[in-house]
């Protein structure tokens, strides 16, 4: 009985130092930047930890709120929305790149970025475009097309100009 107790309380030992060093890198990580579970779970795994080891690490991150993806999803669609010129499915792509679920994805692009955000995001986008030199429609509809914009939002910004109403 007393041989059992002492080789369980060394198993659980390890396995609680083996925790505080996979926790203590995760919060190093955090320390840098936000990350999603799904990357931080990758950083971890490269660093040869297993599923097992990780996942209560993860799951004891998310207990304390270090670890949040819909959090993660606002502040990133707020902080493109802002600073960047991506439209709808370009952030959707991005934060399915960061590993966010799709439907909270969805979700937080829903809540954060309105039909009007986005059409703001393509005038700043098409003055910036003019800025550099392009200038026919089909370099400006195909620029707002790789940066994930609707078509309906490229039609309207488009067809705001005289010159090229009615091609879209």
């Amino acid at each position: 009985m007393h041989f059992r107790f002492i080789l369980n309380f060394q198993y659980n030992y390890i396995m609680d130092e083996l925790n505080q060093k996979i926790y203590d890198k995760a919060v190093k990580l955090l320390s840098v930047r936000l990350h999603t579970t799904g990357e931080l779970h990758r950083k971890l795994r490269t660093r040869s930890f297993r599923d097992a080891e990780i996942l209560p690490v993860l799951r004891r991150l998310e207990e304390l709120r270090f670890l949040d993806d819909e959090r993660f999803a606002q502040i990133f669609v707020d902080n493109l929305k802002r600073y960047k010129d991506f439209g709808f499915f370009g952030i959707k792509a991005k934060l399915l790149s960061r590993q966010i679920p799709t439907e909270m994805a969805e979700r937080a692009l829903e809540e954060f970025l309105t039909p009007e955000d986005e059409k703001k995001i393509a005038e700043r986008l098409l003055k910036k475009l003019k800025r550099q030199g392009r200038s026919t429609y089909e370099q400006l509809a195909r620029s707002f097309q790789s940066r994930g914009f609707r078509g309906e939002v490229t039609q309207k910004i488009l067809n705001s100009n005289p010159e090229w109403r009615n091609k879209f």
